[in-house]
């Protein structure tokens, strides 16, 4: 299953530029992470220091160091890329919602925006990047 969804994502050798300087599948993984390190730390399982602050900034993570870099300057023009910088801008704040929320002392609403509009942010963060690859697919053509 995971082989269709490297070759979905075209992440085999054959776009040397695009994995070389990121690795779309990985960055898949690492926002699909995201809900767990969030759940664990809802239930006192983390000891991860969580800073809405920083978790907000949709810069800092290595997608987001791509998108507003080298990305950018590749596929700025793209609707699709473009939709990725909103759909991933918005993931982050969804994020940093859920442990506001709880270090304000409402672990039932960060539960609520977990399991609701987190979960749906990070299913069109996934998308924007599956179609930002069949873009990059189509280039090469």
């Amino acid at each position: 299953m995971f082989e269709k969804f490297i070759a979905a994502l075209g992440l085999k050798q054959q776009q040397p530029e695009i994995t070389q300087v990121i690795n779309l599948y990985d960055a898949v993984l690492a926002h699909s992470a995201w809900k767990k390190r969030l759940f664990l730390f809802l239930e006192g399982q983390s000891k991860e220091d969580l800073q809405p602050a920083k978790i907000a900034v949709d810069y800092l993570c290595v997608l987001g160091k791509w998108i507003h870099s080298d990305g950018k300057a590749h596929f700025g023009h793209e609707p699709d890329f473009i939709k990725l910088v909103e759909e991933h801008a918005k993931f982050h704040v969804h994020a940093a919602s859920v442990v506001e929320a709880h270090l304000a002392g409402n672990t039932n609403r960060a539960m609520d925006i977990l399991t609701g509009s987190f979960d749906e942010q990070s299913r069109k963060t996934v998308r924007c990047l599956t179609k930002l690859n069949a873009v990059v697919e189509a280039a090469k053509k």
